[in-house]
């Protein structure tokens, strides 16, 4: 079922982002470290969350949710980055980019859950694309000059 196949997709993109903001959560340096070390923190916080309620909502509509770190890494997206320092700069544009993935991905889940009459499912990602379209507007303000 393709909506399964894109809900397990998102679910492997999910768990290489929370890897990916703790490493930038890690290694950010320079001005806006204190802001920006909090805010990854909080958005890796709020990743583990989606993974944990977008596996739970596909085991309730008969699907199988991706649970390994082997499993995600054949089915992510998501480039992984080297765990090397990074300005804040950069720490934002990055996520700038993963956010707009994030929007596109959910954007499509959402699609095909209303085509399947999957009423549950358009509720959460339609909430998700929600907080996704606010932080990319918030992060395009942080780089704005």
């Amino acid at each position: 079922m393709k909506l399964h196949d894109k809900m397990n997709e998102y679910l492997a993109n999910q768990m290489t982002m929370y890897i990916k903001l703790h490493n930038l959560h890690w290694y950010i340096k320079g001005n806006g470290f204190f802001t920006l070390h909090a805010k990854l923190e909080e958005l890796y916080n709020a990743t583990a969350e989606t993974i944990d309620e977008v596996a739970e909502r596909m085991l309730m509509i008969g699907a199988s949710p991706v649970g390994s770190l082997q499993g995600a890494l054949k089915l992510t997206k998501v480039k992984e980055l080297e765990s090397i320092p990074v300005n804040s700069e950069k720490t934002v544009e990055i996520l700038e980019k993963d956010t707009e993935w994030w929007i596109k991905s959910t954007k499509e889940i959402i699609k095909l859950a209303e085509a399947e009459n999957d009423i549950g499912t358009v509720d959460m990602f339609s909430d998700l694309l929600a907080q996704y379209e606010k932080l990319s507007w918030m992060l395009k303000s942080y780089l704005a000059k």
